[in-house]
Formats: structure tokens, sequence, C-alpha cells
């Protein structure tokens, strides 16, 4: 029974803190993604050996306080985001430094293995036709979703200097940290103890939540079946790189080809 209120309970403080969030009241949201961190540093006391999984579940609320709380640097979106992703890698290398592989001092090689979720999932490999499937994938979900979304681009042009920074930031940063967070090391955490359908429908789930700040029903159910297919991309080749290829290149698209008028859906 702890073990299932120990799943639950972060669970359902997330989901309370976007409920807040969806309803424009941040300091509410806030405050309990403030409390569900907090639990999370005690709760691998009382229940223990799911280390990693709490770990997760803190890195999940701490991405919403840093989205939200972060100081506004630069007026241009894309300046500030790997301000918000580049703390919860860094969390999320350690974390699989020292739970996942027990690796020694720092190496590029342990950096690639990192990049693709070595050490998280069986027989882990990476293939170069993933990265085809990650193009394909996200020029079609990205015309879908602006159906949904009608978003503005954030780049000024299609430039190539403005499209290269934009790939970077939603592929290294954007694509990669959420795909960590809610992939690599949330639905492998919940995968032994709960089956591979929970883990995967529990992972959608909660990267669903966590776009309630467009506010949007309708929007949130769009990201729930993304995030299914993330999710069983995942399970199926255990490969971070994929998902994070797949994410990103979503966003890529989103961003900017489609608000410019280059889809398929008129």
């Amino acid at each position: 029974m702890r073990y299932k209120a120990g799943l639950l309970f972060p669970i359902i403080l997330i989901a309370l803190a976007e409920a807040f969030l969806f309803t424009s009241q941040i300091e509410a949201s806030l405050s309990l993604h403030a409390l569900n961190i907090f639990l999370c540093i005690l709760l691998p006391i009382w229940v223990e050996k799911r280390m990693m999984l709490y770990q997760a579940f803190a890195l999940i609320s701490l991405l919403r306080v840093l989205n939200i709380g972060m100081p506004i640097f630069f007026t241009w979106t894309l300046y500030w985001l790997p301000f918000i992703y580049g703390p919860i890698i860094l969390a999320g290398y350690i974390i699989w430094k020292q739970c996942v592989v027990d690796v020694g001092r720092f190496h590029p090689r342990n950096l690639v293995r990192f990049l693709n979720g070595h050490g998280l999932r069986p027989n882990v490999q990476w293939k170069w036709e993933y990265l085809l499937y990650a193009i394909i994938f996200g020029f079609l979900l990205s015309n879908l979703e602006f159906l949904v979304l009608s978003n503005e681009a954030l780049v000024p042009d299609l430039g190539l200097i403005d499209l290269s920074f934009l790939l970077l930031i939603m592929v290294v940063f954007v694509g990669f940290g959420e795909e960590l967070i809610f992939r690599a090391l949330f639905q492998s955490a919940v995968t032994p103890e709960y089956g591979r359908l929970v883990a995967i429908i529990l992972s959608a789930l909660l990267f669903a939540v966590m776009h309630s700040g467009y506010q949007s029903i309708v929007y949130l159910f769009f990201v729930f079946g993304v995030g299914l297919t993330l999710s069983y991309a995942y399970d199926r080749t255990g490969s971070l790189g994929l998902v994070a290829l797949m994410h990103g290149m979503l966003n890529f698209f989103l961003f900017s080809f489609t608000p410019f008028g280059y889809n398929l859906i008129p």
C-alpha cells in the first residue's frame, strides 16, 4: 500500500499544482511544486530503493519552478530557454552518473552514453535511421499541433542562422531536457515495479499535465497523445536520443516553418 501511495502522492501534488496554473493561480502552483520537491527529498527515507523515481518527480516540479520563476534576461524567448533546461539536464546527468552507471571522472565517451540513455534500459542502441524517423514525425505532428495551438514563430524569419539556433535549442535543450525527465528517468523508474503499460500511461499523463500553462483542454489531450507516442517509442527502443530528436524536431517545425505557412494543412 505504501508503495502505491508513494507513487500517487507526488502525481496528485503535481496535478493539483498544474490545475492552479491552468486557472492562473501562479503562487499556489509554485507553492505545491515546492512542497513536492521537499517531499521527494524525504520520501526515499520512507520508501526505500526508489531514489530515481523521486528524483524524477522532483525534476518535474523543478522544471515548472524554473519556468515560472526564472528572471527574463532577454526579450527573445529562445535566449532564456537554456537557463531553464540547462540546470535540469545537469541534474539529470548527476542522477545518471551516480544512480545508473556509477561512472568515474567525466569523459566524452560517458557524455555520448548519457545522451542516448545508456544504462537506463537494457540493450540501448542508436541507429542513424532514427534521424529520418524524427524529422518525419516532427513535421507531420507539428502540422496537427499548429491546428490546435495556432502559435507564433519563435524566429523572425527563416534565415539559416535563426533556424540553426532554433534547432539547437529545441533539440539539445527542450527536447532532450524534457525527454530525459519524463521518459529516461521517470518511465524507466516506474517500469520495473508497475509494468510497461502503467509506465507509458503515467509518463504521457504527466507530460500532458505539465503543458497546462497553455490553458487549453483540447491541447492537453493532444499533448497526451504525443506523450503516448514518445513513451511507446522509448519503451520499444530504449533510446533517449531517438525520443529527444522526435520531440525536438516537432518543436522545431512548430515554431519555425508551420507559422510561416509551410504546412500540409491549409
